[in-house]
């Protein structure tokens, strides 16, 4: 009778597999037109018939799983919350979650989460609901709470459970930073029971449900910390921390969650009574209606690179200048052996300080790790890691003669299947292409600066004329980087600089008009920018801001300021030589003289600003991109424009409301 009651049931599930063994029911997240297994209304439901099934078939355990191998769940179907669901069906629809873990942690039925892949917010409530979770030690793996950043709370009961298991410092600051967890990290946190090898998982499973080993309980710390005076007095400390990183008038999650917590502490009953209403508040404002837009647009991103993608090893990059430098951090920050080219002496060394700054600001308290990444850093004189690397990276001054010679060798010494690129946004990526013997086979990788803050970058193609399998391969890159890809064919300047570039110019014909350099970047930081306009022309270097302008002046009406020419010509290049719009010393900037403007603040804002909205509206009218979301999702990822506004078209079309 079980064998037919599961049978005729699984024709009726359209994003679960169902199967049982002896006494194990499997569920398997399968969602239908949802490659990262969002959750929905209609797969909520199900999962609530599934529980049922389990229930009438009397099994002893359910395992809750993915059938997708790079993704468990990576939360809600964030298009439902951007005003696409009824105020009453959103709560209907919180609620039944609420309900679902609740049913899964208060059965007598064990119920355990076998999670490979992406596990992130709704999906990491689930997974908490159950009995025990069990992660795959593959470097896929991983699990996050992503709501704070998307202006928004964990809900279904995560919160509490989290605080359950990792104790209140830890999943205080998981939850409020919206940090990513290895299962390797998330097993030493209490976050989830155990880790195994990937083939090794579902034996592990079976073992936790067979045996139900007993939970670790909280210690004696995190329960004094449920007290509710201590709660007030760190809740105070943190409310303090927390403004100082993050305008908590914008941005407002973090500091609800901390809310939530010093008012009902660690406490289910008390937490589920009060998150929808919370959780509803801080969906209906305008800069949580945009983060989740953005959050979106991440998700389309990264959709850019093929799941199955194959990863890589071995880097080669050519050039150890400001960019060069960079990259090569940033490989071996993620695991690439990174093999670097550089004939300048004073460039060399100059590029190693700054890769030995960057791993001593991600691993100072892990000096293992840093060694580590020193280690995959190899100083090649000779170029012979060229014929070695999965993918060899140009990253020279923007010559064109000299690139193209070195592209010529380049593509002569390679190995055929490497990806061969450029990192360039002043020359055009046809020209580079035309000594090639293979033109489809180069690709433009131009990674935002400063790096390390920029998590875009712009993949450059030649439309038909370059092969799909290499944007791909070079949008899985970018992914195995942590960044995100936006593929974009081959223009002056490219996007994200061209806009920005309209807002360093405007700062510096304010600077022209005599007002102070200290106001103008003031201004613009107030206005939700990480750098004010000249403060980022000092940062890329004024000597390449002149050559940008200069080079998008022959094809458009943009035009160069006369103080940007001459400042060029008295070698004043910015931070790079000491010497911009600021002084520095040591690559630090000194702190500049106090000055005083009586002028209109707003007003100096809007001048910055609407030229960055205008840039945009004029690159979507000439369809340097056709998506107007993701202008915007590239310009708040990589330029920094604040998110909490949506991107310079998104603020223009708000402005004018």
């Amino acid at each position: 009778m079980g064998l037919c009651l599961l049978t005729s049931t699984l024709n009726t599930f359209q994003h679960l597999t169902i199967r049982r063994e002896q006494h194990v029911l499997w569920i398997g997240l399968a969602v239908k037109n949802s490659a990262h297994n969002l959750l929905t209304p209609e797969v909520l439901a199900e999962l609530h018939q599934a529980y049922t099934v389990a229930q009438t078939l009397e099994v002893r355990a359910l395992i809750l799983h993915s059938t997708r191998p790079q993704v468990f769940c990576a939360g809600l179907d964030l298009s439902l919350l951007e005003n696409n669901l009824a105020p009453q069906a959103l709560t209907d629809f919180l609620k039944s979650g609420q309900a679902f873990c609740e049913q899964l942690q208060s059965s007598t039925m064990v119920s355990l989460a076998m999670i490979e892949g992406e596990c992130a917010g709704i999906g990491l409530s689930l997974a908490l609901a159950c009995h025990y979770c069990v992660g795959s030690l593959n470097p896929h793996t991983h699990f996050s709470f992503p709501e704070v950043s998307q202006g928004i709370h964990p809900v279904f009961g995560g919160m509490s459970r989290t605080l359950q298991r990792m104790g209140v410092t830890a999943a205080l600051d998981f939850l409020s930073q919206s940090r990513v967890l290895s299962t390797e990290e998330a097993v030493k946190h209490k976050l989830i029971d155990a880790g195994a090898a990937p083939e090794q998982i579902n034996l592990l499973s079976l073992r936790y449900v067979a045996g139900q080993p007993a939970k670790a309980t909280a210690s004696f710390s995190s329960t004094l910390l449920e007290n509710l005076f201590v709660r007030l007095l760190l809740n105070t400390q943190r409310q303090r921390k927390l403004a100082k990183i993050q305008d908590i008038q914008h941005y407002p999650a973090g500091s609800a969650l901390l809310n939530l917590w010093q008012l009902h502490g660690g406490s289910l009953a008390k937490l589920q009574a009060v998150e929808i209403n919370t959780f509803k508040r801080l969906v209906d404002t305008s800069s949580t209606q945009n983060l989740l837009r953005l959050a979106r647009l991440k998700a389309q991103l990264k959709a850019f690179a093929p799941l199955n993608a194959d990863t890589y090893s071995s880097v080669h990059i050519i050039g150890a200048g400001q960019i060069g430098r960079e990259i090569a951090a940033w490989c071996s920050l993620s695991g690439l052996t990174v093999s670097i080219q550089e004939s300048n002496p004073e460039n060399l060394s100059s590029a190693l300080e700054r890769i030995h700054a960057i791993f001593t600001t991600y691993f100072h308290k892990d000096a293992n790790k840093l060694a580590a990444a020193l280690e995959r850093i190899h100083i090649d004189h000779e170029g012979s890691g060229i014929a070695l690397a999965d993918i060899v990276i140009d990253a020279t001054p923007d010559h064109l003669s000299s690139k193209q010679e070195l592209l010529a060798r380049l593509e002569e010494n390679a190995r055929p299947d490497a990806l061969l690129a450029i990192s360039s946004s002043t020359l055009p990526l046809e020209r580079l292409a035309a000594v090639l013997l293979k033109p489809n086979r180069l690709i433009g990788l131009h990674f935002l600066y400063p790096l390390t803050q920029c998590e875009l970058v712009e993949v450059v193609h030649l439309g038909e004329k370059t092969h799909k399998r290499i944007i791909e391969q070079a949008c899985a890159l970018v992914r195995q980087l942590n960044k995100y890809p936006l593929p974009i064919q081959s223009t002056p300047g490219l996007l994200v600089n061209r806009i920005l570039l309209t807002y360093i110019l405007q700062g510096i014909r304010l600077h022209q008009q005599h007002v102070p350099t200290v106001t103008i970047d003031k201004a613009g930081r107030d206005f939700g920018m990480p750098f004010g306009p000249l403060e980022w022309a000092d940062i890329l270097g004024l000597d390449y801001c002149r050559q940008l302008g200069e080079t998008l002046s022959k094809t458009s009406s943009l035009l160069v300021p006369e103080l940007l020419v001459d400042m060029v010509r008295a070698g004043k290049l910015g931070r790079k030589n000491g010497t911009g719009f600021y002084r520095y010393r040591h690559g630090h900037r000194l702190k500049p003289e106090r000055a005083r403007w009586d002028g209109n603040i707003t007003a100096l804002q809007d001048k910055l600003v609407n030229q960055m909205s205008e840039e945009a509206a004029l690159c979507l009218e000439q369809g340097i991109i056709e998506n107007p979301d993701l202008l915007d999702a590239a310009l708040v990822f990589g330029a920094g424009f604040p998110a909490f506004r949506g991107g310079p078209l998104q603020y223009a079309r708000s402005s004018r409301k």
